[in-house]
């Protein structure tokens, strides 16, 4: 029996790269899933199709993460469908890079709003359906340029700092309710984000990246299945880089 056989899996960002993965392996973990997700109807097509046709469960949402009514509305259905939630993955991000004195407003919006609010949104609703259930785990995608912070990428280095945050409080919080909450910091990914990194920029990433070359998705995968797994019952408000020894 695998380890998260019945158990429930909610994924944010679900139709590519690291939600996408994520998905993937808790299906062939024994759980169901519910994705949610902003925009490609094609991607979430694909993703279904695959993942029923090798005999795993996935119900999809589509709708952004920033909108509270729809967040609630999708954890009320999530919950009715499956009778509950034991896992949450928040994943959805999104990155509008540049540097602190010219950042305009909506690029601060854009980033904050996806990636700290929507975390804020999903995390509230959950958190008393995990509290009902007798816990769960929740798990949020930051990134190395939430720890080290990282000049060219303001809004994204702040929001995902303000996350790494968010995570350490909400784990003090709700670990005696048994709800364990981590965070996993990617390095540089090879998904659709990494294809708007100029070149330049990108060697220069991994001049600094032990590991000299690029992650993938299914190693950040590896990481939240990790910390979401019953047997790391006793790991929260932990931030686990994973980032190929990433140095500066």
């Amino acid at each position: 029996m695998t380890a998260f056989h019945n158990k429930v899996a909610v994924i944010t960002g679900v139709t590519r790269g690291i939600g996408k993965a994520a998905a993937l392996r808790f299906i062939a973990e024994g759980a169901a899933v519910a994705g949610i997700y902003v925009s490609s109807d094609d991607a979430a097509l694909e993703l279904q199709q695959r993942i029923e046709t090798s005999g795993g469960r996935i119900s999809l949402y589509k709708g952004s993460v920033t909108n509270r009514e729809f967040v609630a509305e999708a954890f009320r259905d999530i919950c009715s469908t499956y009778g509950g939630v034991d896992i949450l993955v928040n994943n959805a991000g999104r990155a509008s890079d540049g540097m602190a004195l010219l950042m305009q407003e909506e690029q601060w919006n854009d980033a904050v709003g996806t990636n700290f609010i929507g975390t804020c949104n999903c995390s509230q609703e959950v958190i008393p359906y995990m509290v009902e259930r007798g816990g769960g785990s929740i798990v949020n995608v930051v990134s190395v340029s939430g720890v080290y912070g990282r000049e060219a990428q303001t809004n994204y280095a702040a929001s995902k700092g303000a996350v790494i945050g968010l995570t350490k409080l909400l784990a003090r919080r709700y670990a005696t309710a048994g709800i364990t909450v981590s965070a996993v910091a990617p390095g540089m990914i090879d998904t659709e984000m990494a294809l708007g990194v100029p070149a330049d920029k990108l060697t220069q990433f991994l001049r600094h990246t032990a590991a000299g070359r690029l992650g993938t998705a299914g190693e950040i995968a590896n990481a939240i299945v990790t910390l979401a797994n019953p047997l790391s019952s006793y790991a929260t408000g932990h931030v686990l880089k994973i980032d190929g020894g990433f140095l500066r």
